[in-house]
């Protein structure tokens, strides 16, 4: 063999070698570039990130909560999760924080930040095979989340978001302590406390005997007014407020036991304690004026025993300097027949 042909030989393999190796180093390339870009896009910061460029920031919360199966209380709605991203999120810097907090099970967990508010939790897992992440699951922040207590009584019916509260959910409240009255024969008023609820203002919707009742909201709280007839209603009232008015005058030589007895059961505790009380540290003063009278928060615990809560500002005057007390009393009503008679004062705070 010619050493021509030999060199050709030699130049046709080298090169084909080193095509082969190009070729071969391309290939690798473009693999490892591949798998690099897949791992890249499976890690926790890269997912979290992603959930934000395509649900966060053009408030698609529609989607994701879709897309994820976001979990709201069975009393929530959509719309107050929507309506709380939004009020949340929109129009704020979106930061993500790493986790050390995460429920069993969950590899990996992150959080997305409006600002420096927490607005949603990122679990995530690892792929079963290979290396990277998927997001498991996403929640609301449990510092936006908000405690809803609804004050109600045994026979009402109440609904949350056109929902019906479930019966176990329902808490009896503390029975007042108090004399010639049968706590077995009471009826206690209830308490509902529903977490994890997403806003404050729900629709909250109280039935006695299929007839609608008032609910007054205050915060997060929510009080339903039992249904008591007017006439009766207005004679606890009345007699609560006269008893306060009149053992506010008395304890301080203004008024005559006399006075308070008219309203008063004289057979109670309450007022033998009241009567046999010795009169002290009576302010010196010519006069004394009632402001702010406030009688409200009436409860029905029986057809025979009712309360109410009575509060105002006693003010005893000397000359042009006034000194004010504030009267504040959960005042306790027994019925008999046409009779109404105070039978207990007690002081809110002591009020199971």
């Amino acid at each position: 063999m010619s050493t021509k042909k030999k060199r050709s030989k030699f130049y046709t393999i080298y090169f084909s070698v080193i095509i082969i190796f190009f070729i071969a180093l391309i290939v690798g390339a473009i693999f490892l570039f591949g798998w690099l870009r897949s791992y890249e896009q499976s890690q926790p910061t890269t997912i979290v990130n992603s959930l934000i460029s395509e649900y966060v920031k053009p408030g698609k919360y529609d989607k994701l909560k879709k897309d994820y199966d976001i979990e709201l209380s069975e009393y929530e709605t959509e719309e107050h999760f929507y309506s709380l991203l939004h009020d949340s999120i929109d129009g704020k810097k979106i930061t993500i924080s790493h986790s050390s907090l995460k429920p069993e099970g969950i590899d990996d967990a992150y959080i997305i930040k409006a600002d420096d508010v927490k607005v949603l939790n990122v679990f995530l897992k690892k792929h079963k095979i290979g290396k990277g992440y998927d997001v498991d699951s996403i929640e609301v922040s449990k510092n936006l989340l908000k405690t809803i207590v609804i004050n109600v009584y045994k026979n009402t019916e109440v609904t949350i978001n056109g929902n019906e509260i479930a019966d176990d959910l329902r808490v009896d409240g503390k029975l007042p302590e108090l004399p010639k009255v049968d706590a077995k024969t009471l009826t206690p008023p209830q308490t509902i406390t529903l977490e994890g609820m997403l806003c404050e203002a729900q629709e909250v919707v109280a039935k006695d005997n299929g007839k609608e009742v008032e609910v007054t909201a205050n915060g997060g709280t929510y009080s339903v007014a039992q249904t008591i007839n007017k006439t009766v209603a207005k004679a606890v009232q009345d007699t609560a407020q006269n008893a306060a008015v009149a053992y506010a005058a008395y304890m301080q030589k203004d008024g005559s036991l006399g006075e308070l007895a008219k309203y008063t059961d004289t057979s109670t505790p309450f007022y033998k304690n009241v009567a046999s009380t010795l009169i002290q540290f009576v302010k010196n003063h010519n006069g004394y004026k009632n402001d702010d009278m406030k009688v409200g928060s009436l409860m029905k615990y029986s057809d025979s025993l009712y309360s109410c809560r009575v509060s105002f500002k006693h003010t005893l005057i000397l000359a042009n300097t006034t000194y004010p007390d504030n009267f504040d009393k959960i005042v306790y009503v027994l019925k008999n027949g046409e009779s109404y008679k105070v039978i207990d004062m007690q002081n809110p705070q002591t009020n199971g």
